[in-house]
């Protein structure tokens, strides 16, 4: 969809299959046209009022049969969801019934809605900004009441008002900073470089919160990947399963059992975690291993934070010494797990001198509680605890945050050395990328690319 298209639209906007109701969509201006032809309210009131709800019949123009009984509930333009006049028909839930309603729809004047079309037509009528249509999305996908409770403070609109405002005291600066350039023949007073200088420190700083509130939102979004990471036959497996409470992952005594990354999802606290089973860490054997223990460095490098594994009843090797090196350079949260407790103990305690380290014993079901706890506390000593701080961004709104601070980093430092008019460049720059957050200057492509992967009917 390139373009903002004035026609009718109408879509099921619940899930398909058998249910109590199933509610469709109809938005545009002949909305209510359209529902005159179908809809017969056995009331005295008049159709269609703002605001209302009538009980009916969809009819059948053409032979009077009624296809179903319904509730329609009207929302007069300006005052809807997609900015325009829009009705939601409420019909029985059986998909026989809903696609005939549908037909008729569609047969007299309206038109399927694409992905995300309703929400689209929202944005482009100003009822909500790209941040708000963000929120929407990561409400609809999340599953999580934590990652629910993100989105829905999203929707309060705090985000936008601080984009908004960062973006409008970068151009009440750039249009001082033009104005003394291209008109200096009407004294106009010269921008002072050294409270331009101040203003661009705070506003750095400022976005700078606003970018680490956003890696933030994103990672609770998309579930905090823990990586297990150890030797072969060191207990990966086996601690996976336990913390899952069931046989997710094939366990041997044969090394090298897991040749992929093994990804499932569970919950720690009120934060969805991504627990990622991965090839012990040695010399390869073969080609299929080699390629699981290169994804084994790709899981660490994606990862949040890292479970290193180690088989307490063995004597430290150096595919161990390894393993705990790998752990330290990657600079990320991480705890280390005595495995296998059950066992006699052979594993030297200096091994994780200085090292936050839990023992467990996944046979035995032991130690668990201790693990969960000391995750707990990486994730609130990482921020992540405050949700109301977070803010969800995609792809295409990240990048241009990106953008915008690269800009104003190049401003910041070439103050005072560079000339006005490139300084005038940086915070053009870094004010329409702004606007590419919170929709203010969006183009048609990436608007396209936001909206696809919204539902039909949302």
């Amino acid at each position: 969809m390139s373009k903002l298209k004035i026609d009718t639209i109408a879509a099921v906007s619940t899930p398909a299959g058998r249910s109590a109701i199933s509610l469709i969509r109809v938005s545009g201006p002949e909305t209510f046209k359209i529902l005159s032809k179908l809809f017969k309210t056995g009331g005295k009131k008049a159709f269609p009022l703002p605001y209302s709800a009538y009980f009916g019949a969809i009819v059948e123009p053409d032979t009077g049969l009624v296809a179903d009984k319904c509730l329609v509930t009207t929302f007069l333009a300006p005052k809807s969801y997609t900015g325009e006049d829009l009705a939601e028909v409420s019909t029985h839930g059986n998909p026989v019934v809903v696609s005939r309603v549908m037909q008729l729809l569609l047969k007299n004047g309206a038109r399927a809605a694409e992905a995300g079309e309703f929400t689209r037509r929202a944005f482009l009528h100003g009822k909500m900004d790209l941040l708000e249509v963000e929120a929407v999305s990561q409400l609809l996908s999340a599953g999580t009441a934590s990652q629910a409770r993100l989105a829905l403070n999203q929707l309060d609109g705090l985000p936008s008002k601080f984009v908004a405002r960062i973006r409008d005291r970068l151009i009440h600066n750039l249009v001082q900073l033009e104005a003394s350039l291209n008109f200096p023949e009407d004294a106009v007073e010269a921008i002072d470089e050294h409270l331009l200088a101040i203003e661009i420190k705070h506003i750095l700083a400022e976005l700078h919160v606003f970018a680490r509130n956003a890696r933030n939102g994103n990672l609770v979004a998309d579930g905090l990947r823990i990586a297990l990471l150890g030797r072969p036959n060191s207990g990966k497996s086996s601690l996976m399963n336990y913390m899952l409470g069931r046989e997710r992952a094939i366990v041997t005594d044969i090394a090298g059992t897991t040749r992929d990354t093994l990804e499932e999802a569970m919950m720690i606290g009120d934060f969805p975690v991504k627990i990622i089973d991965t090839a012990g860490m040695r010399r390869p054997g073969d080609r299929i291993e080699a390629m699981g223990i290169e994804r084994t460095g790709q899981a660490v490098d994606s990862a949040f934070a890292i479970v290193g594994v180690f088989d307490g009843s063995q004597p430290v090797s150096s595919e161990d010494i390894l393993v705990l090196d790998r752990i330290k350079s990657s600079q990320k949260p991480f705890i280390l797990v005595c495995n296998k407790t059950d066992l006699p103990q052979r594993l030297e305690e200096s091994f994780f001198s200085g090292c936050p380290t839990v023992e467990i014993s996944s046979l035995k079901a032991s130690g668990l509680p201790q693990l969960v706890k000391t995750l707990r506390e990486i994730i609130s000593s990482s921020g992540l605890s405050e949700l109301e701080e977070m803010v969800l961004l995609g792809a295409q709104q990240s990048v241009s945050l990106d953008k915008a601070l690269a800009a104003l980093e190049r401003a910041d430092q070439g103050i005072g050395t560079m000339y006005q008019d490139m300084l005038a460049i940086d915070l053009e720059e870094a004010v329409r990328e702004l606007g590419r957050v919170n929709g203010e200057t969006v183009d048609v492509n990436t608007l396209d690319l936001i909206f696809e992967r919204f539902c039909i009917g949302k």
